[in-house]
């Protein structure tokens, strides 16, 4: 499972880093479309509220279940309102908001994997997995209500081609130490 982790944080940034290397200008259309992408925003918000649901009904705090399964499909029933909801009310930013949401959602299933190979002292490749959910928490709860703060740091680096090659590189780099950790967990 550990692999499997690493592949899904690390592809989306090789991706990201080898298109900023090979393409500045495209990869700086690329996020112009993602962040004005009414389908992407849509599917990532649906996906996003769905997982929320699917953690809700695993967790197993007795306050939450009174409030969120006083019927069967409750859960459910409300993750498709929310959805919906959220894509006619909210639609400024709303990709770079569910991206981040889903970044916040990332450690709760990760940790379940990561929790049991954790050696009890020194360093291992699990902690690059870890490192990372924690940075990926702590990016998503500040883009959940300042997306478009997010979206002001993304358009400074792609101002200047430089600066995207050079997180071109530094993407490239933590995506080839993901996927790498992965397989060495």
């Amino acid at each position: 499972m550990a692999i499997f982790w690493g592949l899904i944080l690390g592809i989306p940034l090789l991706a990201f880093g080898g298109g900023s290397l090979y393409s500045a200008e495209g990869t700086s259309r690329f996020i112009e479309w993602f962040k004005s992408s009414r389908r992407v925003a849509l599917a990532l918000t649906v996906f996003a509220w769905f997982w929320t649901a699917y953690e809700c009904d695993t967790i197993g705090i007795d306050v939450f279940d009174m409030v969120l399964k006083r019927f069967p499909g409750q859960l459910w029933i409300m993750a498709a309102v929310l959805s919906w909801l959220t894509f006619i009310w909210m639609p400024a930013n709303l990709s770079v908001r569910a991206l981040t949401g889903i970044l916040m959602l990332i450690p709760a299933e990760l940790f379940k994997t990561t929790r049991p190979i954790l050696p009890d002292g020194g360093f291992a490749a699990v902690h690059i997995l870890v490192v990372t959910a924690y940075i990926g928490a702590i990016v998503g709860m500040y883009g959940m209500f300042y997306p478009w703060r997010l979206e002001k740091g993304m358009r400074w680096f792609q101002d200047c081609a430089a600066r995207l090659r050079l997180l071109g590189v530094l993407c490239v780099a933590w995506g080839a130490a993901l996927a790498a950790s992965g397989f060495f967990a």
